[in-house]
């Protein structure tokens, strides 16, 4: 049995399945993939993720018949790869995450092609490719990196008053990279660094002296902000475009914030009284959740999602520890 990490991987994993187990006499179950799934490559799949990736190949083009259709299960239809599009296909300005790691096959060959080009690279014209040379070289560098496990080392450029380019500083950073994606024009890299527990974004075209380092990556399930898993599109959203990504919350409180927390949030809370407390399930973006727990510190708390509970938690120790007990 090979063990596969990382929840990027399971698309192709579930693929690898449907093509060694599943056939138009024996369509499988969920249940079924996900048993093959953990022992084939030791993979603890939910049903719901399981159904999600099911959809994740149907919309990549590959030839599914699932259990709507025939009413059994899902299985591959032929084996021919899907027609190429004659246009680039449109990206989210998220790309996904370059953490696709599953035995090879021919179908699993055409996925990674597709699925794991992390950064599509469309260049128009002669000068755009001219421009772009150096970019490209860090984006293979990037990439490798990324599908190896290893962390890179890099000086990075700022742009001075004067308009020219110099080195932040003049040691250079040695970063764990996750993922890259193409937004407003430039191409970045997520990373974390050692010693900081947030993730972090780097502009690909100013990093200078890119090199791969002999040392792992730092697991991204270590990252508060990763608890559930590193997801992409949402870190792009709420740091580039900074679009208000709506949550589930829970919050514990007094029973007088009722009427606040109505005031605040409208439709989007649920209130359930809970002896002399209230229990309220929050549809909304965190910096707003996060301004109405600070403001009612002692009567207030956090109770999920996880991951945000511990951001809150780190935010209240660093702002604590500036302000040392006289």
């Amino acid at each position: 049995m090979t063990e596969t990490k990382g929840k990027k991987a399971l698309s192709l994993c579930i693929l690898r399945v449907l093509e060694q187990h599943a056939g138009k006499a024996q369509p499988l179950s969920t249940r079924h993939i996900i048993e093959y799934l953990k022992d084939d490559f030791g993979m603890i799949a939910e049903r719901k993720a399981v159904g999600r990736h099911l959809l994740l190949l149907q919309e990549m083009g590959f030839p599914l018949s699932t259990y709507q259709e025939n009413g059994k299960g899902y299985y591959l239809i032929a084996s021919e790869p899907p027609a190429a599009p004659e246009q680039p296909l449109p990206f989210d300005p998220a790309a996904l995450d370059a953490y696709l790691r599953a035995p090879r096959s021919a179908q699993t060959e055409r996925a990674i092609a597709r699925l794991q080009d992390d950064v599509p690279i469309y260049v128009a014209d002669a000068e755009r490719a001219k421009q772009d040379a150096g970019v490209f070289a860090a984006l293979s560098v990037l990439k490798t990196a990324i599908r190896t496990g290893m962390q890179v080392s890099f000086r990075y450029l700022v742009v001075q008053p004067n308009g020219k380019k110099a080195p932040q500083r003049e040691t250079p950073f040695s970063v764990s990279p996750y993922a890259l994606f193409l937004a407003e024009g430039s191409y970045y890299v997520i990373v974390s660094v050692s010693g900081y527990g947030r993730l972090l974004h780097y502009r690909c075209d100013l990093m200078e002296d890119l090199k791969l380092t002999d040392q792992p990556v730092r697991e991204s399930s270590t990252m508060v902000e990763c608890m559930n898993g590193l997801d992409v599109a949402a870190y792009v959203n709420r740091t580039i475009y900074h679009t208000d990504v709506k949550e589930t919350h829970t919050v514990q409180c007094a029973e007088h914030l009722a009427g606040d927390l109505i005031d605040a949030f409208g439709d989007a809370v649920r209130l359930k009284p809970e002896g002399e407390t209230i229990r309220a399930e929050i549809d909304a973006p965190w910096e707003p959740i996060r301004r109405f727990l600070c403001n009612h510190l002692k009567h207030a708390t956090l109770l999920a999602p996880a991951w945000r509970r511990a951001q809150m938690r780190e935010e209240l120790l660093s702002a604590l520890s500036t302000y040392p007990q006289e």
